[in-house]
């Protein structure tokens, strides 16, 4: 039997080992998948976060692993609904199934929920039902394919009831008006007609607005980006008729064949002509809005660039070289440049990561550039002003030194800046007392005991209230941890 975790005993095992050992793994894998599911849904439903000073169980969860808060909520919402259609988490425990199959199953409920709102939970369960007996024996795409029937089913259905319960509605009006006037003529009582068994539906049906045909219905649109292992990152989604109208017509402008002027026929593909025009909607999008209709850059560039670096520069050129600082350009105390997957490379997009060289130069040619000044400890030094908020620069020079939210992880765009030391204290709007909080932690701290302070290297810490930890040990900031990994 092959231990797991044992990587060098893998070559010794023989081919039928090697099958069996995998299978094993995959059902180890499966069953952990469900046990995380059920004690994911104790956690939060026992509040077991707030024991741990989370306001939620998902932010908890992004906390200590590195997944996105997004991801850490669909974990969350997806062990709650599993509790609620154990057949699924039973399947998935007995390796019937896998976790992508559950995600497929857990989508496609909510997309027939959505397509006809009237379905009942026990409507809703056989749906459920057909989607795993699809996934038994299917991939997670089939049961995706499933779904949208289903989906697709649904809503037709719905709308058709619905014009069914209308023209019921229209046919009793006109019977009972057809009675009342009856009546008024022979001035005698008329017999009241049978009710009709379908119009308690009819009544519940028809007091909620019409049911949008499924090619209209915004509720069920997805937008994704998913970034890819070599760097690209894929669109997909799946949207209603007015928003791809929108986009036919955004698009339509920048995407028109340009025959070169020799009168050659463009070469790109529709598809390649599609891709040029949402960069070109992009970049004209960036350009509008700005002061006195000028046109924005369409980048800004953090320059960072360390002190010891700008004095060695200075007195390398009026007294010579200095043999105890390090030079970037060479000589033996120069360090090798980092590659463009080091920690160190120093182009970076803030949502999809490092870039080359040459497309740095690229973007940084048109673009508002803040040079940022840092120290020994790559800490930004204080750009001064003692006003209320702190200013875009100080925003820069904040977000080069935390990266993200100094606690949890959110990322910086999401932030908000925090006085140490509270303004109305006399903190003052500086640097060395400005640090990097998401809403969530940013309340953590002012109203739950939460406190921050710098550390000796010049980077922000935070520390728990006694309650979380009597001792109150100082917790570096989220991206200097060495996290586990989800």
């Amino acid at each position: 039997m092959h231990k797991l975790g044992d990587l060098k005993g893998v070559d010794a095992l023989s081919d039928i080992e090697v099958a069996t050992a995998l299978t094993q793994v995959v059902h180890i894998q499966n069953q952990a998948s469900a046990d995380k599911y059920a004690l994911l849904e104790q956690f939060a439903r026992r509040g077991l976060n707030l024991r741990a000073g989370h306001s939620s169980a998902s932010h908890y969860l992004a906390a200590g692993t590195r997944v996105a808060l997004g991801n850490a909520s669909r974990q969350i919402d997806t062990a709650a609904w599993l509790t609620r259609h154990p057949t699924v988490l039973e399947a998935l425990s007995n390796s019937d199934i896998h976790d992508a199959h559950v995600k497929e199953i857990y989508d496609g409920h909510d997309t027939i929920r959505k397509s006809d709102p009237t379905l009942t939970e026990e409507r809703l369960g056989v749906a459920v039902a057909d989607l795993l007996a699809t996934a038994i024996e299917s991939t997670a795409g089939q049961v995706k394919h499933r779904a949208q029937v289903l989906g697709h089913a649904a809503a037709d259905d719905v709308r058709a009831r619905y014009e069914q319960a209308l023209r019921r509605q229209r046919e009793r009006a006109e019977r009972e008006a057809a009675e009342r006037a009856e009546q008024a003529a022979e001035e005698q009582g008329q017999p009241v007609p049978d009710t009709d068994e379908d119009d308690d539906d009819d009544e519940e049906l028809l007091v909620k607005p019409p049911p949008v045909p499924v090619s209209e219905n915004a509720a069920l649109n997805t937008f994704d980006l998913y970034l890819q292992s070599n760097g690209r990152t894929t669109i997909r989604g799946d949207v209603d008729t007015v928003l791809a109208q929108k986009l036919h017509a955004s698009l339509s402008p920048f995407s028109k064949p340009q025959p070169a002027p020799d009168g050659t026929r463009d070469p790109r593909s529709a598809s390649k002509r599609r891709a040029d025009a949402l960069s070109q909607l992009l970049d004209q999008r960036s350009g509008e809005g700005h002061s006195a209709g000028l046109g924005r850059p369409p980048a800004t560039v953090n320059v960072t660039v360390n002190l010891r670096d700008l004095l060695a520069d200075r007195f390398s050129a009026s007294d010579g070289p200095d043999p105890g600082v390090t030079h970037p350009s060479g000589g033996e105390a120069s360090k090798s440049a980092p590659s463009m997957g080091d920690p160190d490379w120093p182009f970076n997009l803030e949502w999809t990561g490092p870039i080359s060289h040459s497309l740095a130069r690229l973007l940084a040619c048109d673009a508002d550039l803040h040079p940022i000044v840092l120290d020994n400890n790559d800490v930004p030094l204080s750009m001064g002003g003692r006003v209320r908020l702190a200013t875009p620069g100080q925003r820069a020079a904040v977000t080069v030194r935390d990266k993200c939210c100094i606690r949890c992880g959110m990322p910086a765009r999401w932030c908000q800046v925090h006085h140490i030391v509270f303004w109305e204290d006399g903190g003052p709007t500086d640097l060395t007392n400005l640090v990097l909080l998401c809403g969530d932690c940013h309340r953590l701290v002012h109203n739950h005991g939460w406190g921050v302070k710098f550390g000796d290297d010049g980077h922000p810490c935070v520390i728990p209230p006694a309650t979380i930890d009597p001792e109150r040990k100082p917790i570096p900031s989220f991206h200097r941890q060495r996290r586990p990994a989800a």
